[in-house]
């Protein structure tokens, strides 16, 4: 096997395993305590009347609820995201795959999507592929992970601290404004901007509309820490777990992001990920705004066990927020941008 192909999938196995131990989540406080539900005693609706449909990216799917990216391009990967795939496609929900970037230059990777493909017709997904390789890789050749997978969205993921920690050579982030505005010119179909766990400041998030950008998801701290996953493996003293640490905190949460994006959500496809542990997590950032909800972690936990996990989690999450949504008196989730019920 090709070195950087076993390097390769030797860390995106590390990823996973590092990504389901405590010891890699956020030191710090995702924030969704802060916020206060208003709750109602006498909401003057029936539990059956609330209902979870939404419509994300030209789609109606049956909740805000969204498989956030987690891994792909790995002898493991195909079993965990054939998992999170047919669960997706039985709920209707919208499922972002894990990074792409290995199919730019190894086409057995495209093998992995086109057999979950073939098995799984209906469930629809967003690609995922890094800044640095939109910078790097003609437009081409990334619109064409997207047209490979039939994918309704493409998602440039913003990873500037994991990447440093992954490897020092890596930070390569010059010229990312022009390499965005130019992929969606270039792109068919609407283009997603995210975090993987730090967030994106107000004026990042301003300016990217402004550029076309179809939607943001903040993905906020206090879920999965990557700088900390990447300092893991690091084989550098000088960037191992020590250095990390002093990350611990760094970053901003959804909730506070989303306290100061008041206006913006009002106009703008912003959506949430980042330390989502319940349904209620969900409600409290569609209070604030966001559109939809991304999970990862108790996903994959689920994902490398069964389908049915995955399925059982789906359900819980969509559940608690159904409960929520009730208590304040909220039948649809478009009525979240509406009302104010938080405290």
């Amino acid at each position: 096997m090709n070195q950087s192909i076993e390097d390769f999938e030797n860390r995106k196995r590390d990823h996973i395993r590092l990504s389901l131990d405590s010891l890699s989540q956020s030191r710090v406080d995702a924030g969704y305590s802060r916020i206060r539900l208003k709750h109602l005693a006498l909401p003057e609706i029936d539990f059956n009347e609330v209902e979870l449909k939404t419509h994300l990216l030209g789609h109606h799917f049956s909740s805000p609820h969204f498989i956030s990216s987690m891994t792909a391009g790995h002898t493991q990967s195909l079993d965990i995201n054939l998992n999170l795939a047919r669960a997706a496609e039985k709920m209707n929900w919208l499922m972002a795959v894990g990074s792409q970037r290995r199919e730019l230059t190894d086409q057995a990777a495209q093998a992995e999507w086109a057999q979950i493909r073939t098995q799984v017709k209906n469930v629809k997904f967003v690609s995922n592929i890094g800044l640095s390789e939109v910078i790097s890789q003609p437009v081409e050749q990334i619109v064409r992970l997207a047209e490979t997978l039939d994918s309704i969205g493409l998602i440039v993921h913003l990873n500037p601290l994991q990447e440093v920690f992954q490897n020092m050579k890596n930070g390569h982030f010059k010229g990312g404004i022009h390499a965005i505005e130019n992929l969606v010119k270039k792109s068919k179909i609407p283009v997603l901007i995210k975090e993987v766990g730090f967030g994106i400041n107000e004026e990042l998030v301003e300016k990217l509309f402004s550029m076309g950008v179809h939607v943001i998801d903040l993905a906020g701290h206090g879920g999965t820490h990557w700088g900390m996953i990447e300092a893991a493996r690091a084989q550098s003293e000088a960037m191992g777990v020590e250095a990390a640490a002093a990350f611990s905190d760094w970053g901003y949460s959804n909730v506070e992001l989303l306290l100061k994006l008041q206006e913006v959500v009002l106009f703008n496809h912003v959506w949430a990920s980042g330390g989502i542990r319940s349904g209620v997590d969900t409600a409290k950032c569609m209070a604030l705004g966001a559109r939809a909800v991304g999970v990862a972690q108790p996903l994959m936990k689920a994902a490398v066990l069964s389908e049915e996990a995955v399925l059982k989690v789906m359900k819980t999450f969509d559940e608690q927020l159904k409960v929520a949504m009730f208590c304040v008196g909220v039948r649809k989730c478009d009525e979240f941008l509406h009302k104010k019920v938080w405290l």
